[in-house]
């Protein structure tokens, strides 16, 4: 039987302590369970190689993308036979979306259990003095306001409902920006980003097609000359719909460079990092999840 970590993270917005009981004795049954709760952001990977102590085990990730982030980023170019698995215990919980994990801690606890691998792409966010791995999105502009917003507290009270608060305090200053894509300019955007996964802010269907294991990301560039333009977007968006606007513009490659006036910062699996354009982003490895069969 191999030995299972199951990494929690108390600033998760649905941390709690009960719940981890009853997903530890879920996973239980695949092999012996040790906790760990890391010391911080940085300390992911060593203390969760000293639980290991050698073995390559699995390792599970009860949180949300952010906790994700910093297990992946803790284990940079060392995934060779490793086996990672996610239980959804964030705000946001968009990677859990994409892969079909039940929101449910417990019961995506029992997915694991009765899962099968897939191998998912590793992707890195590189500027200025930020290298970042990401796994499921990097959203810059407004989503970035909605971030600067809601305060950490609010995400463990209000659940998801704290980026809709969010959103309306971003709202009142509404910036846009000039940006440009490998080298093709863009006007008025509001937002702009890339996913591997489909959704992002709790949700948002940014890239309703988007695939983690197709070796590609997807770029939205999301234009709004006006306040009024910007609410009428965000509706289409939440509706999954703005692939039909003519201002939208979606499409993949395995890597972007995005360039901006005045410099647009981006957020990285929902988290702030100081990640201020130019910033570049690509495809650079692969991972092992147990996921839903």
């Amino acid at each position: 039987m191999k030995r299972i970590i199951l990494v929690g993270n108390s600033s998760s917005g649905s941390s709690d302590a009960e719940v981890l009981d009853r997903v530890t004795e879920r996973l239980s049954t695949l092999g012996p369970v040790d906790r760990v709760e890391p010391r911080s952001a940085d300390s992911f990977g060593d203390d969760i190689r000293r639980a290991l102590d050698g073995d390559e085990g699995l390792i599970v990730a009860a949180g949300g993308d952010g906790t994700m982030n910093c297990t992946i980023n803790g284990f940079a170019g060392d995934f060779e036979g490793r086996t990672f698995a996610l239980i959804p215990m964030g705000t946001g919980n968009d990677l859990a979306r994409t892969l079909g994990i039940d929101p449910d801690p417990v019961s995506a606890a029992r997915q694991v259990v009765d899962g099968s691998e897939r191998d998912l792409d590793v992707c890195r966010a590189s500027g200025g003095s930020i290298d970042r791995l990401f796994v499921n999105a990097c959203m810059g502009g407004f989503p970035v306001k909605v971030n600067q917003a809601i305060q950490d507290d609010a995400k463990k009270r209000l659940g998801p409902l704290a980026f809709w608060v969010g959103g309306v305090i971003a709202a009142a200053d509404l910036t846009r920006w000039r940006i440009r894509v490998d080298g093709e300019e863009f006007s008025d955007v509001v937002a702009a980003g890339v996913g591997n996964g489909r959704t992002a802010g709790g949700g948002v269907t940014v890239w309703p097609d988007a695939d983690p294991s197709d070796g590609e990301l997807d770029l939205c560039v999301l234009p709004a000359e006006s306040v009024a333009n910007a609410v009428k977007l965000a509706a289409t968006i939440k509706r999954g719909a703005h692939e039909s606007i003519g201002d939208v513009t979606l499409r993949r490659a395995r890597r972007f460079e995005i360039e901006a006036q005045p410099a647009i910062e981006f957020n990285c699996d929902g988290e702030l990092i100081d990640l201020v354009s130019p910033v570049t982003f690509e495809v650079v490895d692969r991972l092992r999840m147990l996921i839903p069969a």
